[in-house]
Parts: structure tokens; C-alpha cells; sequence
């Protein structure tokens, strides 16, 4: 399957997309599984806002088991106001693909609803996270997202340089995070394969 990218800045080739396609695929942790999930990627100019990305993922539950997700649709924006070239789209796209990457497998092996609910204890112990600084959204600032933070993480363990510098929590002036261990790039990686009984 392909990635959908939808350009609507008409800003980038067809072989700059097909190089962002590559980048998901042959550069960054993936598998099909989740690239399924994943309906598309979109470039557009948002000059009213201060993001330069972000995910969001639909979920569908099996009407006849409300506690199983069937169906996932999820779509990544990137904001070409910020990101103009290739290299910092494939930045900030390394981060909101590890929101992808983790927040969707947490809901689909572990049932876990990320709009309600804290990374689980696992994380948080292996990262050194605590319940008073951290929050399961931005309440605290996204310096102080567990979801932020383990989106960084997946971008700085599984991103290729020069994607891999610079984890934001950790140079965050005040922050005492340390960066992301072998322990956390195991923890992301197992995500995938972890179930329920």
C-alpha cells in the first residue's frame, strides 16, 4: 500500500512525496500493520496556528464487541508555514509518526483511550515519569505530555540523523529528563507485538 500524500501547498515534487513515502517506510520504524491505519498525510499552510503537526486518529469499535477496534483512520498534517523544506517536514513528521506508531498500538493491543487516559505505569517507570509533573494531555504544557514525550522518544531512537538530535523534553531548560534509553526503545518497539488476553 501506499502512503496517501495530499499536498495542498503543490509545493513539493512527486519525488519529494515519494522521498517522505521512503522515509516512513525504509527509515523510521513501521510495519504494514500500521501503515494500513494510516489514511493519509497532509501539507498545507495553516498560518493562524502555532503547530507544525500533528496527528489524529479515528477509531471504530465492532458494534457487536464495543471494546474492539475494528477499523482505524488516522491522518498526520504537516504545516508548510513552519516546515518549508523536505528535511524539516521529515522532522516533525518522525515525531507525529511516532504518535502514530505508539498511541494507536496502545489502543489496539492494550485498550488504552490516550484522549482519557496516562501512558501506561510501565512507561512511565521505565522513563521516570511521575504523576505530578506529567499529564495524559497538555494541561501541564506539552513539555509535560507523556504523549509528547514518547513521540519525541520514538523520533530520537528510530529516526535517522539528523532527525535523531535534540530530544525537546530533554533540552527543555528546567527539565530533569534524561534521554530515552535501550529500555524505552524496546518498550516502542514491543508495543506492536503486546496483546490482551
Amino acid at each position: 500500500m501506499s502512503i496517501n500524500i495530499e499536498d495542498q501547498t503543490k509545493k513539493f515534487s512527486q519525488a519529494q512525496l515519494d522521498e517522505l513515502r521512503n522515509f516512513i517506510t525504509n527509515e523510521l520504524l513501521s510495519t504494514q500493520e500500521e501503515l494500513d491505519w494510516l489514511s493519509k498525510i497532509i501539507i498545507r499552510d495553516d498560518i493562524r496556528s502555532g503547530y507544525y503537526g500533528y496527528w489524529e486518529g479515528n477509531f471504530h469499535f465492532n458494534p457487536e464487541n464495543p471494546d474492539e477496534i475494528d477499523g482505524i483512520a488516522a491522518v498526520i498534517v504537516l504545516n508548510h508555514y513552519y516546515l518549508k523544506t523536505l528535511e524539516q517536514l521529515k522532522g516533525t513528521l518522525a515525531h507525529e509518526y511516532g504518535h502514530h506508531w505508539t498511541l494507536t498500538y496502545l489502543a489496539v493491543n492494550q485498550g488504552m483511550d490516550y484522549m482519557k487516559h496516562r501512558m501506561p505505569v510501565e512507561y512511565y517507570q521505565l522513563r521516570g515519569l511521575n504523576e505530578q509533573n506529567y499529564a495524559h494531555d497538555c494541561s501541564k504544557g506539552w513539555y509535560y505530555c507523556d504523549k509528547e514525550v514518547i513521540a519525541e522518544d520514538y523520533r530520537v531512537l528510530f529516526a535517522p540523523s539528523p532527525h535523531d538530535q535534540e530530544h525537546r523534553m530533554v533540552i527543555n531548560s528546567g527539565s530533569q529528563l534524561a534521554s530515552p534509553s535501550e529500555e524505552i526503545r524496546e518498550y516502542i518497539r514491543k508495543l506492536a507485538e503486546y496483546e490482551l488476553d
